[in-house]
């Protein structure tokens, strides 16, 4: 044990001052908004000291955080996650029969690889001292493990969350954060460092930051904590948990390919367009609506629906038309977001084609549009983020027109969200279950889902995980309808003036309030409901915004222009690459490419086309090259991969200008 003399102390402050004088330009030029916050921060519960030992510590309460020496501690963790790395790993699955092309050529990448090395372990780069492309830390202490790590690895991307503010000022007298974010630039990366909010803060911001930079730079996301905290262990167990659904999801050409001829024709059909919420008023707003799903618990519902169908605006979801017109029950509205064919073939098969001509059907715009043909009055939602609706903006105004966001991945996240758009606040959810307790009863047994005729037959579900059930300890799920629990909770986030009773039991949903179908109460006729729904419904919707432009010949005239952009981006492929590094440089350079037609309307439709495949290709590529050690054998991967990629491209060319104004083929 060791006391520093009244010198050493002296000088000691002196350097931690100078340092945080240090980082404080730095955040001026570089950080404003942490130069701001910290300018004349004083610290509350978090202080510095100078411990036992002579070395610089944090205490807190009285306690020092770090017992023994902290720059030895923080030593001894880089080297256990360095031969141990917490980490998410793309994985790459295809079990299944392809569909579409695209699925065929990421599985042939896979494939290619598998045959050249064959091992279910992918390298652990932080021994091989490989350049890390992406790193996040949860907790930065005094930071002598941020400046260890960033003196032992080369980190292109580097995502710091501190939750405590206290902290950081402290590390701010210890970490040059300058020589930090110069390291990041120099490999053409950044430094991103984020204080204080919570770990769904930190999830988002971290999609924010893929979304800016290309998802090739989560094949391989390294995940450091260094202190438990409540704080930290949420946002780990956060991340850890939904990195998934950061990597999938984000489309691909083939589907807009289809998103815009389905498009094209609801639009020359001149189906309404649902307007702005501003610019109509729900009388029925306080009525309450029932959203029908098709899990397993609806079954038990069906009796109480029934019973109080003339006294709830009932929306019919997907699948569960069948189930509900077999008991007796007549939805107002039927909700469809599929855009493949095949959903008109079960539709055709469900019966009661009387009933369906008395249905209303409302669908997202990229749905096939032959189904209209079997309902009522047919109307179109605009789904965000879009190339049917990102072509048709170029066109027609986006703020009078605006997208209805969160109605993905199910069609029960779409009823939700096209209800509460139209203004209703009292939303009731049945058989939106979003998991199961048995894998072979995951649909009400009255769905097709258990007919071998059927093009979705499942007999048995195979689950990811389980989660917490709304009535019970835990449920099945998938991934699939884990996100769309998410999604429904970011909508019911966003909408605080809704009200939303679950009896469904199924997963538990954050932000609804759960209630057994045995206590909801009935409800009380609702008078002139079909009048007031028509009333609804002529104002909330208009087909007057088409006017009289020819959309098809609109799309047809862009076509030889974005023929030109597929083109230099294949051509892109021909880079000469020499390693991993240059990879991710070729990567950063077309994700860069793409995204700049993203800033004009005109070009909009460009990105979105070529986002998704991009973004699948990349990541896809980048995943199978972390499985090489040998040089050769990672750039003969590397070059036959971009080759593949480059057909692919060459084949969209034809993809589009042959099959735009046709319908899905599948």
């Amino acid at each position: 044990m060791s006391q520093l003399s009244d010198l050493e102390l002296d000088i000691q402050t002196k350097l931690l001052r100078a340092t945080f004088i240090h980082n404080l330009a730095f955040f001026q030029q570089q950080m404003p908004e942490l130069y701001e916050f910290y300018k004349d921060y004083k610290t509350d519960k978090v202080k510095l000291t100078i411990d036992h030992n002579g070395d610089t510590n944090l205490v807190s309460n009285g306690n020092l955080m770090y017992p023994d020496s902290p720059q030895k501690n923080s030593q001894l963790q880089v080297e256990a996650y360095i031969n141990n790395p917490q980490q998410f790993v793309n994985v790459l699955n295809f079990s299944r029969s392809s569909v579409f092309k695209h699925s065929e050529q990421l599985k042939a990448l896979y494939d290619y690889r598998k045959d050249k090395i064959n091992t279910p372990d992918s390298v652990n780069l932080l021994k091989l001292g490989d350049q890390i492309d992406f790193m996040t830390m949860i907790g930065l202490g005094m930071g002598y493990q941020l400046e260890e790590l960033f003196n032992r690895i080369d980190i292109r991307y580097f995502y710091l969350w501190e939750p405590d503010a206290d902290v950081f000022h402290c590390a701010m007298h210890i970490v040059d954060f300058r020589s930090l974010y110069k390291k990041c630039e120099n490999l053409s990366g950044a430094l991103t460092i984020k204080i204080g909010g919570n770990e769904n803060h930190f999830v988002n911001e971290i999609e924010q930051r893929l979304q800016s930079i290309g998802h090739f730079n989560m094949a391989r996301l390294y995940m450091y904590r260094h202190y438990n905290s409540e704080e930290t262990d949420k946002g780990f167990k956060n991340l850890t948990e939904l990195c998934y659904r950061l990597s999938n999801g984000w489309g691909f050409f083939e589907d807009e390919v289809i998103s815009v001829s389905h498009t094209l024709t609801a639009v020359d059909k001149k189906l309404p367009l649902l307007k702005a919420p501003e610019s109509f008023t729900c009388e029925l707003e306080n009525s309450p609506v029932f959203i029908i799903g098709n899990g397993p618990s609806l079954d038990a519902h069906l009796e109480y629906i029934k019973a109080n169908q003339d006294n709830a605006i009932i929306f019919s979801c997907g699948t569960t038309l069948k189930a509900i017109l077999d008991a007796g029950i007549m939805p107002d509205f039927h909700i469809e977001m599929e855009r493949v064919a095949a959903t008109y073939e079960w539709i055709d098969k469900v019966g009661h084609k009387d009933k369906l001509k008395q249905i209303k059907i409302i669908a997202l715009n990229t749905v096939y549009s032959e189904i209209y043909n079997l309902f009522g009055d047919a109307y179109i939602i605009p789904k965000p983020k879009d190339g049917g609706m990102d072509f048709l903006y170029e066109f027609i105004s986006e703020a009078e027109y605006p997208g209805v966001y969160a109605c993905n991945p199910t069609v029960t996240n779409a009823a939700a969200a096209i209800s509460i758009r139209l203004g209703f606040k009292q939303l009731y959810l049945f058989g939106v279950d979003y998991g199961y307790k048995d894998e072979s009863k995951h649909h009400s047994k009255g769905s097709m889902y258990y007919q071998k005729g059927f093009h979705g037959f499942t007999e048995k579900m195979e689950s990811a995980f389980k989660v917490k059930g709304n009535f019970c300890e835990s449920v099945y799920t998938t991934q699939i309808f884990d996100v769309a629990r998410a999604s429904l909770e970011l909508l019911l986030q966003s909408s605080p003036e809704v009200t939303c009773i679950n009896c469904s039991d199924g997963a538990y949903i954050h932000l609804t309030e759960s209630l057994s179908v045995s206590n909801v109460s009935k409800k009380v006729e609702i008078i002139d409901k079909s009048q007031k729904i028509d009333t609804l419904l002529s104002a909330a919707f208009s087909d007057e915004v088409y006017g009289k432009i020819n959309f098809n010949t609109k799309f047809s005239s862009k076509i030889q222009e974005f023929e030109k952009v597929i083109t230099l981006l294949a051509e892109s492929c021909k880079t000469d690459v020499n390693n991993r590094r240059e990879l991710g440089r070729l990567f950063s350079n077309q994700y860069d490419f793409i995204k700049q037609f993203k800033e004009q309307k005109e070009t909009n439709v460009y990105y979105r086309f070529l986002h998704g495949t991009l973004n699948y290709f990349q990541s896809n590529i980048m995943a199978n090259v972390f499985y090489f050690i040998d040089e050769k054998q990672k750039l003969d991967y590397i070059n036959w991969a971009l080759e593949h990629f480059a057909d692919h491209l060459k084949w969209l060319i034809l993809e589009l200008s042959q099959n735009y104004n046709k319908p899905s083929k599948i």
